[in-house]
């Protein structure tokens, strides 16, 4: 029992907010790319498929970062430096999530099989970019990102919306996982990690304003480029009021805080389209 619950919380299935990360943006690309005219087989897949990769995510995260996570307080406790799963059995519970995933991709195209692997390894080097990257948050941005996977799914590859999309995305996580660097940003910098916050210093809230801002106005862009209601305009600038709650948290220095209402945000801007595509 105890075994599993240590294999529950390295795949941080205690902790769902990840999950919620990610497929909120996924399930905005489903009903984006479609016009809300989706099957329910792809919504099963962008749902099963987001738990299985941000699980793997983690667990690979933990392995490369094996021998830096018991010095950070805020990571010292999880299941790897605390001992209570090895390296071999990460190692299988990835294998093990990685062959899931599989199955679940040949239920799908080739197009998405490709790109998926393509991003795949992508996700696998992310967590070593800490290592040599001065802003892993933004390579974070451009790899977790389910916008061009669920376009391949959908067959709308060439849909005008899809980079626009996808850089709005990516802007909106470079900027919650700046929030969410800025945890740790002591610990990093005793340890010699790279962040996006170390990176940009006192300047940090700035430019993460800039970012979600961006956001913004791509998001604008996207509801031009796919002819949604006027609706879809109104909601977007109304997300500037979660954005301006975030920097209440954030010059508090209740970073954590900040970063946990990305997830409000995201899944209010799913409900946003949902909305579009219910009024006639």
């Amino acid at each position: 029992m105890n075994k599993a619950h240590a294999f529950f919380e390295l795949m941080r299935l205690d902790k769902p907010i990840g999950i919620y990360l990610l497929l909120w943006p996924a399930l905005l690309a489903l009903i984006i790319s479609t016009g809300g005219n989706f099957i329910y087989s792809d919504f099963l897949i962008v749902v099963i498929g987001s738990i299985l990769v941000r699980s793997a995510g983690c667990v690979i995260n933990d392995i490369w970062d094996k021998d830096l996570d018991g010095s950070v307080e805020r990571t010292k406790l999880r299941p790897i430096p605390s001992k209570r799963v090895s390296i071999y059995e990460s190692w299988a519970l990835f294998l093990i999530l990685g062959f899931l995933s599989l199955i679940l991709l040949s239920l799908t195209n080739a197009n998405t099989i490709f790109i998926s692997f393509c991003f795949s390894l992508l996700i696998i080097l992310y967590p070593l970019t800490k290592r040599f990257l001065m802003g892993p948050q933004i390579f974070l941005g451009l790899t977790f990102n389910p916008t061009i996977i669920v376009y391949a799914m959908t067959d709308e590859l060439n849909n005008s919306t899809m980079t626009f999309l996808y850089f709005a995305l990516a802007a909106m996580t470079i900027a919650f996982d700046t929030l969410y660097g800025l945890c740790d940003i002591d610990d990093d910098k005793k340890l010699g990690i790279n962040s996006t916050p170390i990176w940009w210093g006192s300047n940090t809230l700035k430019i993460v304003a800039c970012f979600q801002s961006m956001a913004i106005f791509l998001l604008l862009i996207v509801g031009w480029q796919a002819a949604l209601k006027f609706v879809w305009y109104l909601g977007v600038i109304f997300l500037i009021g979660f954005y301006l709650h975030q920097h209440h948290l954030a010059n508090q220095k209740k970073y954590f805080l900040a970063f946990k209402n990305n997830h409000w945000a995201s899944f209010y801007l799913l409900m946003l389209s949902v909305l579009c595509f219910l009024i006639i």
